[in-house]
């Protein structure tokens, strides 16, 4: 879809809706207006994010998230329904595991869903995490029919030793999104050597490492032929 001029909009989790226009999600998120079949919006992407703080921007200004980074480079319409310490099993900021937010998906119908696997489910029993993930892309399915559903590979921190759950986590997700005919993308460790890039408590980036994962994204996504 040839990219728009204008500046994408973008919504973010845990933020109450002021809309008018459009069916609403539930509190803890922000829908993106129905557009008008005049309106600038109206030929756009709909994307939906879901994950942890990282996908958040924990610790930024609002707009330095690596998703709005996204919607911004590539002209899309994006609802970010992150939240700081959630994963599939672990509840977070919002109150839920990423099971909770299927009812905004379901109300939202975006064209395209991105989740994330979360660290926040380590040390969390290791059959609840494969359980927990496969149930809720499963949900995800059932409410977005339609979409086009990516799962994306858990991150770390700038640390060369990366802990053994960044797989299991991840392969977890794999399987459930092969289950729904979706797409996983392994987008590896973007942060991994760049210690410069990590906020001081080491586990949120910075400005510059929310923009080297974004950098990442958008590129797996174009070579998946996804978004461009």
């Amino acid at each position: 879809m040839p990219a728009l001029a204008a500046a994408a909009l973008v919504t973010s989790a845990c933020t109450p809706s002021n809309a008018d226009a459009g069916p609403q999600a539930p509190a803890f998120a922000v829908a993106s207006p129905t557009p008008n079949p005049t309106s600038k919006w109206a030929n756009r992407l709909r994307i939906v994010t879901v994950g942890d703080s990282l996908m958040s921007g924990y610790g930024l200004d609002l707009g330095q998230a690596w998703p709005t980074l996204l919607a911004d480079k590539t002209h899309v319409t994006l609802t970010n329904l992150a939240c700081g310490g959630m994963g599939f099993v672990v509840s977070g900021d919002c109150g839920t595991p990423y099971s909770g937010l299927v009812p905004a998906l379901a109300a939202l119908q975006p064209d395209i869903v991105i989740v994330q696997s979360s660290s926040n489910d380590f040390g969390e029993d290791p059959d609840d995490v494969r359980a927990g993930t496969l149930t809720t892309v499963q949900e995800m399915r059932n409410a977005v029919p339609h979409a086009v559903i990516v799962g994306l590979s858990t991150i770390w921190n700038d640390d060369a030793d990366v802990p053994d759950e960044v797989e299991s986590t991840s392969e977890d997700l794999q399987s459930a999104i092969s289950d729904v005919d979706g797409t996983f993308i392994d987008v590896g460790q973007p942060l991994q050597g760049h210690p410069a890039w990590m906020q001081e408590d080491d586990v949120h980036p910075t400005p510059r490492g929310q923009q080297a994962i974004e950098e990442t994204v958008h590129a797996k996504l174009s070579d998946a032929h996804i978004l461009h």
